[in-house]
Parts: structure tokens; sequence; C-alpha cells
């Protein structure tokens, strides 16, 4: 396999996000046009979000080579809070350099999003190459839906974690006080809301589909913290 870093994580301009991909040099799938941008990690680039540092590691995930390093948890510094918009949450040069970079080295059209922090899966679709973007995108409006009646009605038998998210809620209006008063997704999680990176669990994940009437091959645990 190609070295990833090298092809992948290169910052382009894109003209039309419904064409991304084309066949690469390699094999693969690139950007739509090459640049010549000289050293992407070079001091300056980035703010003290990241100390200093780039929001990825130098070199491909060894667990999980073939998704993009910036998602991989065992190899991104990326941090944002999934309570708000990617696009404001993070920082606007990794954001904007790092957006169309496919999730993957190989073509995909359909991602699945699970975690052990919530219980409801995130279903990606679309008709070009799944990038960056699009996975932080979906995670972020997946869980602003209101809860249903009947998530409500189960998510209260447990004491401990209805009070965690009537909290969630209530300092979500103190922020945003014309905001929605409903018990939202996101509300669930309390303080666990940021982002860590995606990851692989089998045994989890044979649990997570057994309800689901297809398993896919791009289903991804995605990890979060406090």
């Amino acid at each position: 396999m190609a070295n990833w870093f090298a092809q992948w994580n290169q910052p382009y301009y894109n003209p039309n996000p419904q064409q991304v991909f084309v066949p690469g040099p390699q094999g693969g799938y690139g950007p739509p046009h090459a640049q010549g941008y000289g050293n992407q990690w070079g001091p300056g680039v980035y703010s003290d979000a990241y100390s200093g540092r780039p929001p990825i590691t130098n070199h491909q995930s060894t667990k999980y080579p073939s998704l993009n390093p910036i998602l991989a948890a065992d190899t991104t510094l990326l941090r944002f809070d999934i309570k708000r918009k990617p696009r404001s949450e993070i920082l606007a040069s990794t954001y904007y350099t790092s957006r169309y970079s496919p999730a993957k080295a190989n073509p995909t059209t359909h991602f699945r999003l699970i975690s052990k922090a919530f219980p409801w899966s995130i279903e990606i679709h679309s008709s070009a190459n799944i990038n960056c973007e699009m996975i932080w995108d979906a995670l972020w409006s997946g869980l602003q839906q209101p809860l249903e009646d009947s998530e409500w009605g189960f998510l209260i038998r447990d004491k401990k974690q209805r009070e965690v998210l009537e909290a969630a809620v209530k300092k979500r209006l103190e922020l945003e006080p014309t905001g929605d008063k409903r018990p939202k997704r996101i509300d669930y999680l309390g303080e666990v809301t940021l982002f860590k990176g995606l990851e692989r669990d089998e045994d989890f994940e044979k649990l997570r589909n057994s309800i689901q009437a297809q398993a896919i091959s791009d289903t991804w645990v995605v990890k979060l913290t406090s």
C-alpha cells in the first residue's frame, strides 16, 4: 500500500464537491489536481490548540492502515466538541486542508458509525466517495435529532442517565436560550462529547449489528471522551 500520509494528506481547493476524487498515481484516489504546497507541517501552520503539533501523526495508522489518519483513533490528535458544528469547532487550517480528504484509501460510499457512548447508529450514504467532512458532519447532525417519545421513555428508567441528560439540556439552553427545548440525542452524552477518532471492535460491532438488516464492512466505532 502506498504511503497514506504522502499520498492523501494534501490540502487542495475542491471546485466541485460532487466530483472530488479521480484515479491517483498509486492506483488509489486523489485530489482532482495536484499542487505544490511545501511542508504542510511547517512552524506556524497550526495554533496552540494542538500545542504546535499537526492534528495527525506523520504516518498512517498501524491498526487501521486503510483509514485516513486524521480519523483513526490511534493516530489523530484532532479533538473537537461534537455538540457544535465541525466547521466552527475544528481549527480552520485543519478543517479546510482536510475536509475533502477521502475517509479511506479505497473508495467507499457507505459508512456506519456506532459508539459505546450512545445507543444509535449513524448511516452515511453518498453517491461520491465519502470524505472526512462527511464523517464529521454526519456525527454532528445525527446527534442533533430530538429524542423520540419511546427513546425518552426507555432512557428515563435509569435515574443516573436521566440526571445526566437533564443536566445537559439545562446547560445547552443556558448557552442557547432560544434553542430547542426538547431533549436531544447529544444531551444523552452529557460531557462526553469530544471526538477522539474511529476504531474497530468486532465483538461490539456484532452486538450492535445484530438488529441491522445488513452488516456492512465499513462499520466504525466512534471514540469519545470528556
